[in-house]
């Protein structure tokens, strides 16, 4: 199921940013532009419904880091810089969740010292295509208090008091009893992202590891060895070789397996000795994370990469453009990127929706859409 559009406002630099998605979206822009805030604010959207908003927040350094700490703009009526909030519209369902700052506390002789967590304002959660028409609406929260359309298509407060710091994803109990807002909680829980691998010296992914059936490459790559020998037994294994022998034409994967501890190896044209994961270069590894996470037996409907030509020489360009376009095939991708020549060679694939983004005065503007 894709992602149709994205309405984000007031995180970091993002004041409010609207964009269109298609199959493949491609956004690009110099440093400091706010490509990896809108990665992240999307993010935040996934992380909701996994549980983990206020420790997604965290990592941001709080809810006070996180939010947008510009001016306001004359004429806008969604300035309010209290307030984040984050929208996505699917094809069969629209979500918004809104967050502020904690409420002051006026116990004088013991304040609490949570101060930096999330306050979900409120949330929703409608049927597309018809509209935010209260009619349609399958989740209303505001503050601690929620109504929820359940099985028998009746409105309903949730028996529970929520917790003010996450999403109603992150709580619900009894999900059969709620089979939209279940079903809509498991599409945004499936969603993937992959910001940095896991490529320095002693990492997970550069020693051997035992070896379990991997249909999903971690967030952080640690699982590699795993995820190729499933792609290799269950997967497309020759587009993965394929792709490989264009990136690498001298060269050969494979994954050793002593004592059921796996470890990825390279046979080298010119090489008497395969060269072990400890030995390969940062850039190749990288290629090799981004070639499993895209040719995942288990495709998602949506994945994120963010900036996935770090590290790559410019020659692997090509190979990972093709790479790109072949996973648009089973899923809606999202690259940031600083390589508007990434996007171009995508472009001779698929078709791109390219975003190019430069910041003003403080603020993630778009000032080109392709």
């Amino acid at each position: 199921m894709t992602i149709q559009q994205l309405s984000l406002h007031g995180f970091r630099s993002i004041r409010n940013v609207q964009l269109t998605l298609g199959r493949v979206n491609v956004i690009s822009g110099p440093n400091g532009c706010g490509k990896s805030n809108l990665y992240k604010a999307v993010r935040l959207i996934h992380e909701a419904a996994c549980g983990r908003l206020s420790l997604a927040l965290a990592e941001e350094g709080g809810i006070q880091n996180a939010m947008w700490a510009g001016g306001a703009r004359l004429g806008d009526k969604r300035s309010d810089p209290k307030r984040m909030i984050l929208s996505a519209t699917l094809e069969d369902f629209d979500y918004e969740i809104q967050l502020g700052f904690p409420p002051p506390d006026n116990d004088e002789k013991d304040p609490s010292l949570f101060t930096l967590d999330p306050l979900v304002k409120r949330e929703s959660l409608w049927l597309s295509g018809h509209g935010r028409r209260n009619s349609m609406r399958l989740l209303e929260r505001v503050n601690q208090t929620a109504f929820l359309t359940n099985v028998l298509g009746e409105r309903a407060a949730y028996p529970s008091a929520l917790y003010a710091e996450e999403s109603v994803f992150g709580q619900l109990s009894d999900p059969h009893l709620y089979p939209e807002l279940s079903q809509a909680r498991e599409i945004l829980r499936q969603w993937r992202f992959y910001h940095e691998f896991a490529v320095w010296p002693g990492s997970p992914l550069r020693v051997p590891q035992i070896g379990i059936r991997a249909s999903v490459l971690a967030h952080d790559g640690s699982n590699l060895a795993s995820a190729f020998r499933t792609i290799h037994e269950v997967g497309n294994r020759a587009l993965l070789y394929e792709t490989l022998e264009q990136a690498f034409p001298d060269s050969m994967f494979k994954v050793l397996s002593p004592q059921g501890r796996f470890q990825l190896v390279m046979h080298r044209e010119g090489i008497l000795r395969p060269l072990e994961a400890a030995e390969l270069s940062d850039g190749t590894l990288r290629f090799l994370c981004l070639a499993v996470a895209m040719l995942s037996p288990r495709p998602p409907a949506f994945m994120a990469l963010n900036e996935p030509e770090n590290s790559l020489h410019p020659d692997l360009l090509p190979a990972l453009a093709q790479l790109i376009a072949e996973a648009s095939r089973y899923s809606q991708l999202w690259v940031t990127s600083h390589s508007p020549l990434l996007a171009g060679l995508i472009g001779e694939h698929c078709v791109v929706t390219h975003y190019q983004l430069s910041q003003q005065q403080g603020e993630t503007v778009v000032v080109e859409q392709d």
